[in-house]
């Protein structure tokens, strides 16, 4: 299992993806901006929450279960033969919460259990199950995810043979809240990592580190219904670029750092009151919630 760190140090060269124009206005009252959704039953939803949150309910227990669908567009071939396995479904669960961090910060831990299913011959089915811990860190201006959650970009997470030794976030943040809601302006999250790779125990290769510094421009659209196997949300959508570099430890001084695409698209659907209600990723993997327990 990849993360969006893991996958990205992977890329070479892959084509762009188109991203929708920025929010213009809510959808009238009363209007549902999804003629197919509109008779669907209201999906779970919760009150509880931190750091001044409405959009997104945290409370320890509160669990969402996410399954693989379909994408509207099938990746190209290109995009294929560097996508990484997808998983069958994504469980994420709070296990707690520290309101008395340094520096007045929130910080919210969470267990990501991944399911891959691996099964050839029926009567003998495979599961590869692997479970990552991740935080959401907030704060009343700021919301920041870790990198490996599912909640960073729609990506499951995990690092293989891979250490990130530092986090910076020089300007922005993860989601920009306005009122404790996703509002209409963009906004851009720059983050450095420094990374560590490491050989299979008995093996003396030796695989490097360097640093990856990555810009995340953000782009709020027009309010969607998404319809789900949880049930039925007018939904908030975020648009999301990433543009980057690698630059490796040790390298001759006049190489030119591993640029990154420049059109790297995910699209997010944020949910009032339940949270992340549907994901689209740069690998065309596309993924719903199934169900969901929220205070």
């Amino acid at each position: 299992m990849r993360s969006t760190l893991s996958s990205l140090l992977a890329i070479v060269l892959l084509p762009g993806l188109a991203l929708a124009g920025p929010k213009d206005k809510k959808p009238a009252a009363g209007a549902h901006p999804m003629n197919e959704t509109a008779n669907a039953s209201m999906g779970p939803t919760g009150k509880a929450s931190v750091c001044g949150v409405k959009v997104f309910p945290l409370a320890v227990g509160n669990e969402w279960t996410y399954v693989m669908v379909p994408s509207p567009l099938p990746p190209d071939d290109q995009l294929k033969r560097i996508s990484p396995t997808e998983p069958n479904q994504i469980v994420v669960k709070v296990t707690a919460i520290d309101a008395g961090a340094k520096g007045g910060d929130t910080v919210v831990k969470l267990d990501e259990k991944i399911t891959i299913d691996l099964t050839k011959d029926p009567k003998k089915p495979v599961l590869d199950e692997k479970t990552i811990h991740t935080t959401i860190t907030c704060n009343a201006k700021k919301f920041e995810i870790s990198p490996d959650s599912f909640f960073f970009a729609g990506e499951p997470g995990g690092y293989i043979n891979l250490t990130l030794d530092s986090i910076e976030r020089p300007k922005g943040t993860s989601w920009q809240l306005t009122n404790g809601a996703i509002g209409e302006a963009q906004w851009r999250e720059d983050l450095v990592a420094k990374w560590t790779r490491h050989a299979t125990e008995g093996s003396e290769a030796k695989l490097g580190s360097g640093k990856l510094e990555l810009e995340r421009q953000f782009t709020p659209q027009p309010q969607e219904g998404v319809s789900t196997k949880a049930g039925a949300y007018v939904a908030e959508k975020l648009g999301l670029i990433t543009t980057g570099r690698v630059t490796l430890d040790g390298a001759a001084p006049d190489a030119k750092p591993m640029e990154l695409p420049a059109n790297w698209v995910a699209q997010i659907w944020i949910a009032p009151g339940a949270g992340v209600v549907q994901t689209l990723n740069p690998y065309m993997h596309m993924y719903q919630l199934q169900s969901a327990t929220l205070k």
